[in-house]
């Protein structure tokens, strides 16, 4: 991305056109304030997970820019949306991003699947090759340290079978994998257990298997809720207590937020022994017909700007990990004491299933195997 750009240019280009318009005309004055009035406009839209990082990343961008690009001026519109929410509203024609950055690569092919069955364009809208990812937050199973002592949880197996041991009331939460991004990304990780198949390797028939089928009806069987919003789970675990609820598939950095203020005990971050998805929340320009180079420009500036390592080491301080591996992690932040997770992850990275169709019926399945009671 580090390429010299010509948006100047081609302002100025323009300029000259309506000099020499204004100069046959004799409105001259007034068409160059209209010009010089206009700024390049994008849109960013990302999961609200990110939310507090993307305004620190935001302010300090625009205040760069004004210094670098004194006469080319811009306006950025930021909205943070749910994954599944943003998805939809492409779709639907309701918002047209510049960029879009889910919260994790899942809804990637699952948006260019939809995509072409609605446009019936051959080109994705998503460049999955090119996507920018910087920052990642894995799925953990929160619990509460005195649980874990108990029962000593290491993945999904261990709660599947203490989901079939009459003697223990274990009380599970994960988000509607139909609307938020952790619960999709948790039965993901499910299912890929139940099937013992690496989850990019999915299929239908891995789906329709009844085994499988009868394996996530059991490991569903202990969840007393599904909500639409992670954060919504993380502040309920933290004020309700360990009687409320054992355990929540929560993102590792909100398990930072609540580990040392809850209610009950110290609530801490379990990495599942089979592995864990990383939201890794990427940010794509989209391949739009409503996106101009100009525009293409300012997006790709803003994404070199995220990159920067100063910039991301303030995502650090949300409980954020970076993608490059050359940023060091603070150990007072990433500390089992202070917040109750690990410094170093020492389970393997789950890839995202690369089929889109395998990808939207997965909440299907949920639907079939989900505590009704």
């Amino acid at each position: 991305m580090n390429k010299n750009r010509n948006i100047g240019k081609k302002k100025t280009l323009t300029i000259v056109g309506l000099f020499i318009f204004g100069f046959f005309i004799g409105n001259f004055s007034a068409l160059l304030y209209i010009k010089e009035d206009e700024s390049i406009h994008i849109t960013i839209i990302y999961s609200s997970e990110k939310a507090s990082w993307m305004t620190i990343a935001y302010n300090n961008f625009i205040a760069e820019w004004h210094n670098s690009h004194p006469n080319e001026k811009i306006t950025i519109n930021m909205h943070p949306y749910g994954s599944s929410d943003s998805m939809i509203s492409i779709l639907n024609g309701e918002i047209f991003p510049t960029i879009w950055s889910p919260a994790s690569s899942i809804w990637m092919p699952l948006l260019n699947t939809r995509w072409a069955e609605k446009t019936k364009q051959v080109d994705p809208i998503v460049k999955i090759n090119e996507s920018v990812k910087i920052i990642y937050s894995p799925i953990v199973i929160a619990t509460w340290e005195s649980i874990n002592q108990t029962y000593n949880i290491k993945g999904f197996k261990d709660l599947y079978d203490l989901n079939l041991d009459p003697n223990v009331n274990l009380k599970m939460a994960h988000t509607d994998p139909r609307l938020s991004n952790s619960g999709f990304m948790s039965t993901i990780m499910a299912l890929s257990v139940a099937s013992g198949i690496p989850s990019e390797n999915l299929t239908f028939n891995d789906l329709q298997n009844s085994t499988n089928q009868d394996w996530l009806s059991v490991f569903e069987s202990s969840a007393i809720m599904y909500g639409k919003s992670t954060g919504f789970l993380a502040r309920y675990m933290k004020s309700e207590g360990p009687n409320a609820l054992s355990v929540a598939f929560l993102y590792e950095n909100l398990v930072k937020d609540i580990s040392n203020t809850a209610v009950g005990g110290k609530i801490i971050a379990l990495y599942p022994e089979e592995g864990t998805l990383y939201s890794d929340h990427p940010f794509n320009i989209l391949n739009a017909d409503w996106i101009s180079e100009d525009q293409r420009d300012v997006a790709e500036a803003f994404l070199e700007f995220l990159e920067d390592p100063t910039t991301v080491e303030s995502a650090l301080s949300y409980g954020f990990r970076p993608i490059n591996s050359s940023i060091p992690l603070d150990p007072n932040i990433f500390n089992y004491e202070n917040s109750g997770i690990a410094y170093n992850i020492t389970v393997p990275e789950i890839k995202v299933p690369t089929s889109g169709k395998v990808i939207l019926k997965i909440p299907d399945l949920w639907l079939l195997c989900r505590a009704t009671a």
